[in-house]
């Protein structure tokens, strides 16, 4: 399963560090998500979660200057918690080799900009 994780700039840091991150809960096509978007095929509900993350993460960001990350993770069923609207809880932590792609996001701006996961360690210093 596709989830999005807004994430601060020292935790990804440490995240690609130590491969590991305990994240609280992440936006995935939940169940309530998918009923209540029930006209959106799968890539759309992957924008849809792809925005609210991005827009969750403009909370998060390292300075008054910088943008908002968010992970493009795919998810193992087991770590799949307990949801509540487009948010899901998380039953373990996850692996570096989950992270599918950074998305980064700017105020003002209805673009994600994407980056593979191997330009994440050589983007990051400008995403501080």
């Amino acid at each position: 399963m596709r989830a999005y994780l807004p994430i601060l700039h020292s935790d990804l840091l440490e995240f690609l560090k130590s491969g590991s991150f305990d994240a609280a809960i992440v936006f995935a096509p939940t169940e309530f998500f998918v009923s209540e978007n029930h006209e959106c095929d799968e890539e759309e509900l992957e924008y849809l979660l792809s925005r609210s993350a991005g827009e969750a993460a403009l909370d998060l960001p390292a300075s008054a200057t910088s943008p908002g990350i968010v992970l493009a993770l795919e998810l193992d069923s087991s770590q799949a918690g307990e949801s509540q609207g487009a948010s899901l809880k998380l039953n373990s932590a996850l692996r570096w080799n989950q992270v599918q792609c950074a998305l980064i996001s700017y105020a003002n701006e209805d673009e994600l900009l994407w980056f593979a996961t191997q330009e994440i360690s050589q983007e990051l210093h400008n995403w501080s």
